[in-house]
């Protein structure tokens, strides 16, 4: 597998986040305690679990020949023989992951996450996100935008104001209804199952392919209702990331296999789009890495994090810098 190269940071770049506003009212701590309670009494039970899953292949590469890394929440995460993507394996079928974010717990988490930090999300991650893009589009220009999984609408709603044509696609009805009544052309629909009139210069999928079984089928359709030139601009969880290679699978709370399905790194990722007739134009990791130590470590009641605390902008970005962000970023052109 062809490696990629670093990216190169000359300066130190301070990322400038306010966790309280990100994550308000202990809001993330529900999270974590909560967003498996749909499905406990099934995952307590082997017998019964065993009845509702299924082996997969590789995602990428459609190979069966895969090693366990580890279980957790009753299932098992596994690695490729052959490409070393990393997912989970069996799992659930398509439907059953469709109907999970319908289901009143995961509209519970929306409210209390989602929703209450959308403004700080759009201000702070929003115009990010819209300036990256903007290094690869041409200027003056109204850009035509896709966003599948858009949440409350944070980035669509920038992108409506800087005068893009905007349309988002998110299967949470509470999140789209609160798009919704903010003005915002998002829709709860599914993208594989939807038919477009047009084409896009932009799909965005920010934090979803990890959330699906075939996320081939994603970036095929993407690829089809793509302009030529168009751009494909994604966030993923990060496999190579810090938090995880510090806290553990066990204690890394993005390591979550009842709802995220496939793990990349920045190799797999590029491999990934490459093997779908995409070229990678531009990647870096950013996140939250010590922040969320720093939070498990007041979580668990665990307070000797002094140093984290002094030290966290600049070991972030030193993490950034190397590749270890816990968010893995990456567009890709057609």
């Amino acid at each position: 597998m062809k490696k990629i190269n670093l990216p190169y940071i000359p300066n130190f770049i301070d990322q400038n986040i306010d966790l309280k506003k990100l994550r308000p009212e202990k809001s993330y701590d529900y999270l974590i305690k909560n967003r498996n309670q749909d499905l406990n009494k099934l995952l307590k039970s082997k017998k019964k679990l065993k009845k509702f899953l299924k082996e997969r292949n590789c995602p990428s590469c459609n190979s069966k020949n895969k090693s366990t890394v580890c279980k957790k929440d009753g299932l098992r995460i596994v690695k490729c023989k052959n490409c070393e993507l990393i997912f989970v394996s069996p799992t659930f079928d398509y439907e059953h992951y469709i109907n999970l974010y319908k289901k009143t717990e995961y509209q519970k988490i929306t409210k209390k996450l989602s929703e209450k930090s959308h403004n700080y999300r759009r201000k702070r991650f929003g115009i990010e996100r819209i300036n990256i893009l903007n290094k690869f589009l041409k200027k003056n220009k109204k850009h035509s935008v896709l966003e599948i999984g858009s949440s409350t609408g944070f980035f669509i709603e920038e992108a409506h104001n800087v005068g893009w044509k905007t349309l988002g696609l998110e299967l949470n009805p509470s999140a789209v209804s609160f798009a919704q009544k903010r003005g915002l052309n998002v829709q709860n629909k599914d993208f594989l199952k939807t038919k477009f009139n047009e084409k896009f210069d932009i799909i965005c999928a920010f934090d979803v392919l990890e959330h699906l079984i075939d996320p081939k089928k994603i970036i095929e359709k993407a690829y089809k209702n793509l302009k030529k030139g168009g751009l494909l601009f994604v966030y993923v969880p990060n496999w190579q990331s810090a938090s995880r290679l510090l806290l553990g699978e066990k204690n890394s709370h993005f390591i979550w296999p009842t709802h995220h399905l496939t793990y990349f790194t920045p190799n797999t990722l590029k491999s990934f789009f490459e093997n779908n007739k995409f070229k990678m134009i531009y990647w870096e990791t950013q996140g939250l890495d010590f922040l969320d130590i720093d939070w498990y470590l007041n979580y668990t009641k665990d307070n000797k994090s002094k140093f984290y605390r002094n030290n966290i902008e600049k070991l972030q970005f030193m993490i950034n810098s190397a590749g270890y962000g816990k968010n893995l970023r990456m567009i890709v052109k057609k």
